[in-house]
């Protein structure tokens, strides 16, 4: 017991080192005299959970907050050394926390063909870099998977909380292991028809890949988003990418509810999986495993509106079988905030 209170409590302090360092660079962009242009600041925040689609199971919750700001930033000797040019940057800064379940919770002891349940909590840094319609970013993810990572409490707690059955299985879940993943993402955006300013239409193809011992996969796929004055962005994302995009560019001192807009959108893509933890299991320990399929179709459709400093986003996914002897593909729901100051 001393032992996992000394690893949570290492956990717990690298948690509030990330929110040091956001606060140093906030106050450091408003005390510094150089800055080129004035930074833009954003605060995001996404759920992306399965009750949206009727279910409780597999893929169950996610959720992820974000603080973000463009211009100048410790970062700076590093960026300056990528590979692609950049007239905008932006440096985001993200905790979260996922869990996954097998398809019958109220099982004490799982199916041992069924899904393990696993729970991962991560903070993460991003590079983001976009030059006129071409974004690139980069991102360090770390954290824990097991039981350090809070899953089981959290969704006893919410299932608690609304009166629902709670889950059983959680004791036969992945063991605790420390978790360190890249991610990389290339965007483009092209203007089919219309503009900007008005009515239009584009598509954003994608590609990004992800190494580590959470998950090693390669992604391909793209959106179209039809709609009035399109924010100047890259789209939307998933937990199982960049999770926050750096926020649309935006005019310093824009009133809130001017320029008003809204697009509808979708999206289609293709994973090619070469390794999942919450399939595989474990690294180093043997612990409840499945059989992954590795490849593994999705679909999204969705609607946003925005405003000068807002912008809300709803999208419904639909997510292929991931491992064998799964019955059907699963769905689940995203709410995406995102706010400019």
């Amino acid at each position: 017991m001393a032992d996992a209170v000394a690893v949570f409590d290492r956990t717990m302090k690298s948690y509030w080192l990330v929110i040091g360092i956001v606060c140093i660079e906030f106050l450091a962009g408003i005390t510094r005299a150089d800055e080129p242009l004035p930074r833009q600041w954003s605060a995001s925040i996404r759920w992306e959970n399965d009750t949206f689609g009727g279910s409780d199971r597999f893929y169950t919750d996610g959720v992820s907050v974000s603080v973000a700001h463009t211009g100048r930033s410790w970062l700076d000797n590093v960026v300056d050394k990528l590979p692609w040019r950049s007239e905008r940057r932006t440096i985001g800064y993200d905790v979260g926390q996922i869990m996954v379940t097998p398809s019958d919770t109220k099982l004490p002891v799982p199916d041992p063909g069924d899904r393990p349940y696993a729970g991962l909590l991560w903070a993460g840094l991003s590079i983001h870099s976009e030059h006129d319609n071409t974004y690139n970013g980069v991102k360090v993810i770390t954290g824990v998977v097991g039981p350090w990572s809070l899953a089981k409490e959290t969704q006893r707690e919410v299932h608690r909380l609304i009166g629902s059955g709670l889950p059983q299985g959680w004791d036969y879940q992945l063991h605790n292991e420390p978790i360190l993943n890249l991610v990389y993402e290339h965007r483009q955006r092209y203007m089919i028809a219309g503009d900007s300013e008005s009515f239009g239409v584009q598509a954003i193809p994608m590609a990004n890949a992800m190494l580590g011992n959470v998950l090693t996969q390669a992604q391909v796929g793209g959106q179209l988003r039809v709609g009035w004055r399109i924010p100047n962005d890259f789209g939307m994302t998933l937990m199982r990418g960049m999770v926050h995009l750096p926020p649309p560019k935006h005019e310093s001192g824009l009133s809130p509810w001017k320029d008003w807009g809204f697009y509808v959108y979708g999206g289609v893509g293709g994973n090619l999986i070469a390794r999942n933890i919450t399939l595989d299991g474990n690294t180093w320990k043997d612990s409840p495993c499945v059989d992954k399929e590795w490849f593994v179709p999705a679909a999204e459709v969705g609607i946003a509106v925005s405003s000068g400093k807002f912008i809300a986003s709803f999208s419904y996914v639909f997510w292929g079988k991931e491992f064998k002897g799964q019955e059907d593909y699963f769905e689940f729901g995203a709410l995406t905030f995102t706010w400019l100051f």
